[in-house]
């Protein structure tokens, strides 16, 4: 009776060490993409919509802006940049 219950406990606890592994090791990568340096872009104009400007840490609660002119920054995740860039110091 006590080796068929481990048979039957055993892969059970097994697969679920391995499953929180597996969710543990994701979670960190995925946090990790989420604090990574983001290439900040700027709108220019309809003709240019996102043009190439600094780095932004994208973690913080200050908006990323452009050294240069002041202009707020976005990601380029396609041909236009619709998400807001922050960083950590103003």
């Amino acid at each position: 009776m006590k080796s068929t219950f481990l048979n039957l406990v055993m892969p059970i606890a097994a697969a679920a060490v391995g499953l929180a592994g597996a969710l543990t090791t994701n979670a960190v990568e995925n946090s990790n993409n989420k604090l990574a340096p983001v290439l900040g872009y700027k709108h220019v104009s309809a003709a240019i919509p996102c043009q190439q400007v600094q780095m932004c840490s994208n973690s913080g609660t200050f908006v990323c802006t452009s050294d240069i002119d002041g202009a707020n920054l976005y990601a380029k995740p396609g041909a236009t940049c619709p998400n807001q860039l922050f960083r950590d110091t103003q």
